[in-house]
């Protein structure tokens, strides 16, 4: 064979083998939708195989935000507070948690087994949007979200 008939090949089975292997799922956040649990100071909501807990709501009966901290239930308690938002992924092991510090808003990353922060918090001063695999901390720019690493700025 050619030594250029062997590179065509060799390219077209390299492609080929690429499109075969399997990629990691892009995240997929979706906003947890808290209830009231037993105790009115506690709030709690489904992510994955863990019951997600904040505590200490601004209203008991419609809360726009939590005091903290935020715990996994049966896990561990997180050292965040003034809790906004939480997301979660079935494609990742963390939580995107949003919090508030008068006008600043940060994302957090909370590993779902340790409940320690896995990259530093992204600060904002507008208003944090989360939507799949993409978050907003600034107007108008989006960032991508991964599994693995933190977000490309």
């Amino acid at each position: 064979m050619p030594a250029g008939a062997l590179r065509i090949a060799t390219a077209a089975a390299l492609a080929f083998l690429a499109a075969c292997a399997p990629t990691p799922h892009k995240p997929d956040f979706r906003a947890l939708a808290f209830h009231a649990a037993s105790d009115p100071q506690i709030f709690e909501a489904q992510a994955l195989r863990h019951t997600v807990q904040v505590m200490e709501p601004d209203d008991v009966f419609h809360p726009n935000s939590w005091k903290g901290p935020l715990r996994i239930a049966g896990v561990c308690t997180a050292n965040v507070l003034q809790v906004t938002a939480v997301y979660a992924s079935r494609d990742v092991d963390y939580l995107l948690v949003i919090t508030r510090t008068g006008a600043e808003r940060f994302a957090r990353f909370v590993d779902l087994r340790t409940c320690r922060e896995v990259w530093p918090p992204l600060r904002a001063e507008i208003p944090i949007q989360v939507t799949g695999d993409a978050i907003s901390i600034v107007k108008d720019q989006w960032l991508r979200l991964f599994a693995e690493h933190p977000p490309i700025q």
